[in-house]
């Protein structure tokens, strides 16, 4: 019975196989270190680093995660965040960190606080950025906490396309994952 509900989700497990991977090339843009949009400068960027991460810090959960998280301290973690949102969306290649592993090493981290992360990350993008530049922050948040996600609680599963709203994991597949993670360990 359990098996029938989650393919009825879509959620049935499924690895790639080397067929599927054959003939899809990597497509990547070109790095030309010109902002995605006109409006994105590095002073916004600044502004929306330093206000989300306020923000954060004011978050009774998130502040927390971070606190023990943090493998530096607050100016150098907020330096190295500018770098990465240069990065993304002005195409500086600065940012040479590894966002995954950082992310492992989080104790008590879980989909919901991904939730969280993400609309406090909208809210300061919508208050400080003109729309189109707040739409591609948000674009590009939403599928980092989608990767950040599937890396840390998926363990190799492939997710179905449906298993994401907006760069947060679905309520049901949710349950899905933590069905089977309590069927591995049993």
């Amino acid at each position: 019975m359990q098996q029938e509900d989650d393919n009825d989700l879509g959620m049935g497990p499924h690895t790639a196989t080397s067929e599927e991977l054959v003939g899809r090339p990597l497509v990547r843009k070109q790095r030309t270190g010109k902002p995605l949009h006109a409006s994105i400068t590095e002073q916004q960027v600044s502004d929306l680093v330093d206000t989300f991460y306020g923000k954060v810090r004011q978050h009774p959960r998130l502040a927390m995660l971070f606190a023990g998280g943090l493998s530096m301290e607050w100016p150098e973690h907020l330096d190295r965040m500018k770098a990465f949102w240069r990065s993304m969306l002005m195409q500086t290649r600065e940012y040479g960190g590894k966002p995954v592993p950082a992310h492992l090493k989080l104790e008590g981290l879980d989909p919901e606080d991904f939730a969280d992360w993400l609309t406090l990350f909208r809210q300061t993008a919508r208050d400080l950025c003109p729309e189109a530049a707040a739409d591609l922050y948000i674009s590009r948040a939403e599928t980092i906490a989608k990767t950040l996600q599937m890396a840390v609680f998926m363990q190799g599963r492939i997710a179905p396309p449906d298993a994401f709203d907006h760069g947060v994991m679905s309520k049901d597949f949710l349950a899905f994952v933590r069905r089977k993670d309590q069927q591995d360990e049993s």
